[in-house]
């Protein structure tokens, strides 16, 4: 029986057994840590001598800035290649950064520290979309899954760790040393991305669509929409019950339960799915998280039980997010990868502005809003069940 135990860490060690692979991993913890930390760093920098009020559209700006161009910074990167694009956008959001800093020392205007702050969004390196878009290009047979499930481990390790980084060096220090942090990884994965992947491929073959000429990553960009509506609801309801419950205390570690469970499942999943069927894994993985989500609403209605569901919702999680990025890689057509991944970083932020939204107006029952979740999570598994292949449509 012993020959049929999964081998959990092999595909992880013939990762990191490529040098090309180990860079890019360490490029991978680089662009992701510094997302984890931007949005607590810009809200304690801002509201250092200014009101929170501002710090919050402080972050509305930066936010807004960077899903509006992400696409845009994504087609550059793949015509003229992923290292000189970043490079040229990581310097622009430096300045940006260091000027939104220098503005909230000197108590500048409300007005200039939001113009610093959208700035700085508007020209976010496209590293995230581009460091998945050169996994797709680096990983060989049996390995993709692989390399989008530790990205997407990754992603749910930094998100959890970031802001926990960002207040200690905000109140050991100042916010200036969590900026900095901010900068130096940004930096640090910038290097790492050096001579990666096509400097000039070409990019979208001239077609003003792009990627988006591609009617499966549109059904895609649906999908992971309301992936993403279901995760900000998700978080926004959990605050809401414990906040009913006179437990806000316990917020954090329920939000840290999905998010372990989402780890532990994305790396499983690299570890025994093949690179092949990910568009008849995806429904699965999304119903999955559906009846996840519908246990932890079964479960608010008897708070103790919250501590025991957590993990479970977050258990296809990551697991459907890197079978949904190994996806859009799939179906983006040739020179576009950058670009299609950056379309999915775009709709998933919307998705979870969108989540988010509809979430706070059923604070008052959250019952409703985690209901609201395990929905839309069914309607991402229902959007991924009609999307085919190319090869299929």
């Amino acid at each position: 029986m012993t020959g049929a135990t999964p081998d959990v860490a092999g595909p992880y060690r013939r990762l990191f057994a490529e040098p090309v692979l180990r860079r890019l991993a360490a490029a991978d913890v680089c662009a992701r840590l510094p997302q984890g930390m931007t949005s607590l760093t810009l809200l304690l920098l801002a509201a250092q001598h200014a009101a929170m009020a501002v710090a919050g559209l402080v972050l509305a700006g930066y936010t807004l800035g960077a899903a509006v161009t992400a696409p845009v910074r994504g087609r550059l990167a793949d015509r003229h290649g992923l290292f000189p694009v970043a490079t040229v956008c990581g310097t622009g959001y430096a300045v940006a950064l260091l000027g939104l800093l220098a503005c909230s020392l000197a108590r500048g205007p409300a007005g200039l520290l939001v113009a610093a702050a959208t700035a700085a969004g508007l020209l976010t390196p496209p590293l995230s979309p581009g460091v998945r878009s050169l996994w797709a290009i680096y990983t060989g047979a049996g390995l993709r899954q692989a390399a989008f499930a530790l990205d997407a481990a990754v992603f749910d390790l930094c998100y959890l760790t970031g802001p926990v980084l960002a207040s200690a060096l905000a109140a050991g220090l100042a916010p200036a040393a969590a900026l900095g942090l901010v900068l130096v990884l940004t930096a640090a994965a910038v290097a790492a991305v050096h001579g990666r992947g096509p400097e000039r491929d070409g990019g979208h073959g001239g077609s003003v669509w792009g990627p988006l000429r591609s009617v499966v990553l549109r059904r895609l960009l649906i999908t992971a929409a309301l992936t993403n509506v279901a995760l900000a609801a998700t978080e926004v309801a959990l605050t809401a019950v414990t906040r009913d419950h006179h437990a806000l205390w316990a917020s954090g570690p329920l939000l840290a339960g999905v998010a372990a469970g989402s780890i532990a499942g994305s790396l499983l999943l690299g570890a025994r799915a093949s690179d092949a069927g990910a568009h008849r894994r995806l429904p699965r993985l999304l119903g999955g998280y559906a009846i996840g989500l519908a246990l932890l609403t079964a479960a608010s209605l008897y708070p103790p039980l919250l501590a025991l569901a957590a993990p479970l919702a977050g258990l296809c999680l990551g697991p459907a997010l890197a079978t949904l990025f190994s996806a859009t890689a799939s179906a983006a057509p040739h020179g576009s990868g950058t670009e299609a991944q950056a379309w999915i970083n775009s709709i998933m932020n919307g998705g979870a502005a969108g989540g988010a939204a509809l979430a706070g107006l059923t604070a008052s029952t959250p019952v409703l809003g985690l209901a609201l979740a395990a929905g839309a999570a069914a309607a991402a598994m229902a959007s991924a069940a009609l999307t085919r292949p190319a090869s299929q449509q």
